[in-house]
């Protein structure tokens, strides 16, 4: 019956309680630092009551041994947003100060363990961070029944409130947490009797108590100035949070990626699903049935239970059971013991689970076969969860057997490993997703000024080219390439958009003055963008650099007859001194640069290898008075357009 009882209701219930957003914030950043921020990660954790119990349900060692899945824990964490921070950091304020309390008590007293008294008083007041709805009040200190050994954490959470003297005998624990909740809570509190009594029995006085009191507060004013709960730091801002937690399900989608992506094998990938599920959802106890081919339904070895689950069998076409009609719908069910329709084979799933409800989920497993995963005492909206969904595709991705790469050609022997590469690219992704992100909330909060969103979107645009050149580095060699995608583009529109995008960050700062000639005539063509804005930066790039003082480059556009038919012609013109006989001879080969720092002599052979995938040329000329660069590229068209006279349309 114990068993029965602690089940009624599980940790499923936290996952749906609201936390603080400066911890969470706080926490991540933390988190970012990797193994420099794990003890001010643990300290942080510590100042939420939802983080706190938790992270401490998962394990002291949780922040090493599985940072991605704490990552995507912080942030599918729901956070007080808008209006409903007032009330959230009044709650919040007092549960700091009555955990402060508790603790230092302890500490003065030596009758219980300060963590321990920290922890009790942190969630005194845990069920107003749940909603009514989701678990009484009276119910949610079962959510800390296996928190210690012995219960006396949900005991002294259960108990707070108890009037002092029914509490006079109980554990010190109890009594601990009930005196920090008066002094807290209570006006005057050390002016009543049966507060003195109570601070008598633990040998303290009132004038102690008093500036215990005062300390505990002053550190609560400190914390919540830290993370932005005092009351003149709340700011709602409409509509941006909603945002901002849009981008937050993203991220801790791409932590559920990378903690899944360490699966080594298929028990590993059913292990971090079980990890998963517990971090992100409360769901500590769970199976999977797998059809046989007889027809039934029956556990696998996958996620170890208890071994008299395996003696039962379900039959495919049994309506009754919540696992059949999973699989023959191809849709989550629910089951709940009690039910009197129920089939009592899923009575059964649910006593060997030690749970008191059950959600059936159907899952097409990699090898072809089907499957239901057995949730227990998950939340009842979970399976609708766009976090959960995308925590089984992720699990159902890492089952899937490794495809035979094929032989590959030789390598240097300094070559960098592709394994290393992978890494180096999963980091990067990270922080683009971020800039992006924070590109898109920038937008949401300057408005309407089309001037500044002109230039986000340009930053943005770039942000997602970086992002595409990066996924492109790990694209597997044995799967043949996708057709290019195609658009038709304004070659002046491009130029323009590099001009602007450049003005300040690159020609201005290095004294370089910028003319640009283009020929309105010059149609749109039909090419990847993105190449061609990669080397048009590479080749405005050297020429600054080229020009160590300052100087002019030029930007054309024109049509022009070459090879007998029609191109256009994209010219670059730089007045520098020119290229050195020695490096025009190698122009467009990749050679160790003489420039230094984080060149690596491969721009002009990217650029060339670009253009020609556009179809184009790429040509150079150079003298002391300055180099140009020429890309000439097919004009694909069914009529022919007559050339026109290159008009000036300005200087910048």
């Amino acid at each position: 019956m114990g068993v029965f009882l602690n089940n009624l209701l599980q940790q499923s219930v936290l996952t749906n309680a609201v936390c603080a957003p400066g911890v969470v914030a706080e926490a991540l950043e933390h988190l970012m630092r990797g193994e420099a921020g794990q003890s001010d990660l643990a300290a942080c954790l510590r100042y939420d009551p939802v983080l706190a119990v938790r992270r401490w349900t998962l394990g002291a060692d949780f922040d090493r041994r599985k940072p991605d899945l704490l990552r995507a824990l912080l942030l599918a964490a729901p956070v007080a947003t808008g209006a409903a921070q007032a009330g959230y950091a009044t709650r919040w304020r007092r549960s700091i100060t009555v955990a402060h309390l508790a603790q230092t008590l302890a500490a003065r007293t030596g009758l219980a363990d300060p963590e321990a008294a920290w922890l009790a008083g942190l969630a005194h007041n845990l069920a107003d961070y749940v909603a009514a709805e989701v678990a009484p009040p009276a119910r949610v200190a079962e959510c800390l029944s296996g928190i210690d050994a012995d219960g006396w954490v949900a005991d002294a959470v259960r108990y707070h409130a108890e009037p002092l003297a029914r509490g006079r005998h109980a554990h010190p624990l109890v009594r601990i947490v009930q005196l920090a909740y008066q002094l807290a809570s209570r006006a005057e509190a050390i002016d009543s009797v049966d507060v003195r009594a109570a601070l008598a029995s633990v040998d303290i006085g009132a004038g102690e108590s008093a500036g215990l009191l005062a300390d505990a507060q002053t550190r609560m004013r400190q914390l919540a100035a830290r993370f932005g709960l005092n009351d003149a730091a709340l700011q709602p801002a409409v509509g941006f949070e909603r945002l901002a937690r849009l981008y937050a399900v993203q991220a801790a989608q791409s932590a559920l990626h990378a903690h899944f992506r360490t699966a080594g094998d298929a028990r590993h990938a059913w292990g971090l699903l079980m990890d998963a599920l517990q971090a992100l959802f409360g769901v500590t106890r769970a199976c999977v049935f797998v059809s046989s081919p007889d027809g039934l339904l029956r556990p696998s070895a996958w996620i170890p239970v208890s071994p008299a689950l395996h003696a039962l069998a379900i039959a495919s076409d049994d309506g009754h059971s919540a696992l059949a009609r999973a699989l023959a719908r191809q849709a989550p069910q629910h089951f709940a013991r009690g039910q009197h329709e129920g089939a009592l084979v899923d009575e059964q799933v649910a006593r060997l689970l030690g749970v008191t409800h059950c959600l059936c989920q159907p899952l097409p497993l990699p090898d072809g076969s089907t499957g239901v995963l057995v949730g227990g005492d998950a939340a009842a909206d979970i399976a609708a969860a766009p976090l959960w969904q995308f925590t089984l595709a992720e699990c159902l991705e890492a089952l899937r057997p490794a495809t035979a790469p094929a032989a590959a050609p030789a390598v240097p022997a300094d070559a960098i490993p592709r394994e290393r590469v992978r890494r180096a690219v999963h980091e990067v992704a990270n922080p683009l997703t971020i800039m992006r992100n924070y590109v898109n909330l920038l937008s949401e909060r300057l408005g309407a000024d089309s001037s500044v969103q002109r230039d986000l979107g340009i930053i943005g645009d770039e942000i997602e080219r970086v992002a595409r050149i990066v996924r492109g580095i790990t694209a597997t060699e044995e799967v043949a390439a996708a057709p290019a995608q195609l658009e038709m583009v304004s070659v002046n529109g491009i130029v323009s958009e590099l001009v602007r995008m450049s003005l300040g960050t690159l020609f201005a700062p290095n004294k370089v003055k910028v003319q640009i000639d283009l020929n309105p005539n010059v149609p749109p063509l039909p090419l990847q963008k993105d190449l061609l804005k990669q080397v048009l930066f590479n080749l405005a790039k050297n020429a600054v650099e080229a020009m160590h003082d300052g100087g002019h480059l030029g930007f054309a556009t024109r049509l022009v007859d070459a090879e007998g038919r029609q191109q256009v012609e994209i010219e670059i013109a730089d007045s520098g001194p020119g290229l050195p006989e020695s490096v025009a001879a190698h122009l467009f080969e990749p050679v160790a640069s003489e420039k230094g720092g984080d060149h690596a002599g491969l721009g002009l052979a990217i650029s060339r290898s670009l253009v020609e995938r556009l179809h184009g040329q790429l040509s150079c000329t150079s003298s002391p008075q300055g180099t140009r660069f020429l890309i000439r590229l097919p004009v694909r068209m069914n009529g022919e357009t007559p050339l026109a006279t290159t008009n000036r349309y300005g200087t910048m």
